[in-house]
């Protein structure tokens, strides 16, 4: 009994230091971040997530371990998250961008010589319980250590936040992994193989996987979002000179420069008066314009 209750003492800080920090970074994400417009389709699409499917999948994990169902809807509340302000279309991300995300990667690979053992030792110490929760809760006593992750939800670029919400994915893939695998047989060692080989899998290819996107300047988890990078000059013009404004303005208060450069020259090309106005006004702000 008293390995349980300090099982469900250590779930409970982990739940409020969970708590804590999305509060905390989602406070700091909608400071000085409103969007100059939002697309309605958008907006409506944001409001009408749709949490029925989730909460019965976690019912019927809570069924056999409560924590796996509080852990299971914490991720998909996580993976839900956006950034502010938010758009269908991405930036190109910056090359200071593409570094806060490869480290996000770099500590998925070196994370593990703390998480394993921490797992190991706890199920060497705990195993005797026959308890498919308590088991559940020795595979997410390691999650505090990726508590560091949820700094990437303060980043300004969507890019950096896309990648954090994929890395937190990877993450609970491993967690679920090293659940499975002490639940197997009477004994720790019956799991071990399925321990290595998926959490070698994950660990190895997973974090490859992400690093080579960062470096190719994409992100699956942003593609299944319906969102799209912005790369070429042609991609730029299939926006409105409205919304490349919008683009401009929005890079430019996150200090991509070059970026916002870009779509403020595709409005001036495409634009009215009115926008070619607004173009040459953060074109000059942005040192662009020679006077004469």
């Amino acid at each position: 009994m008293s390995s349980f209750v300090a099982f469900i003492l250590v779930l409970v800080v982990t739940a409020l230091v969970l708590f804590a920090l999305a509060r905390y970074t989602s406070s700091r994400t909608k400071k000085g971040n409103e969007p100059v417009s939002v697309d309605s389709t958008i907006t409506k699409h944001l409001k009408r997530k749709n949490w029925i499917l989730p909460i019965i999948i976690a019912l019927i994990i809570a069924i056999k371990t409560v924590a796996g169902g509080l852990f299971f809807i914490a991720i998909v509340w996580l993976m839900r998250l956006d950034p502010k302000p938010y758009s269908k279309s991405l930036p190109l991300p910056s090359d200071a961008d593409k570094k806060t995300a490869k480290r996000i990667y770099t500590w998925l690979l070196l994370s593990p010589f703390i998480t394993v053992p921490v797992f190991l030792f706890s199920v060497a110490v705990l195993y005797n319980s026959s308890s498919t929760n308590e088991l559940v809760l020795t595979a997410l006593i390691p999650l505090i250590f990726h508590t560091i992750l949820f700094l990437g939800f303060n980043s300004k670029s969507s890019f950096v936040y896309r990648h954090t919400q994929q890395a937190i994915f990877l993450v609970a893939l491993r967690t679920g992994m090293a659940a499975l695998a002490v639940n197997i047989g009477s004994y720790p060692e019956d799991g071990l193989g399925v321990f290595l080989l998926g959490n070698g899998f994950l660990w190895l290819f997973g974090t490859l996987w992400g690093r080579n996107q960062v470096v190719r300047g994409e992100c699956w988890w942003a593609k299944r979002k319906g969102e799209a990078i912005i790369r070429t000059a042609e991609q730029l013009e299939k926006l409105s000179p409205q919304e490349n404004i919008e683009h401009s303005t929005q890079l430019m208060s996150k200090n991509q420069d070059d970026a916002a450069v870009r779509h403020a020259l595709i409005a001036f090309r495409f634009g009215d008066p009115v926008i070619k106005k607004q173009a040459v006004e953060i074109l000059d702000e942005l040192g662009e314009v020679e006077m004469f």
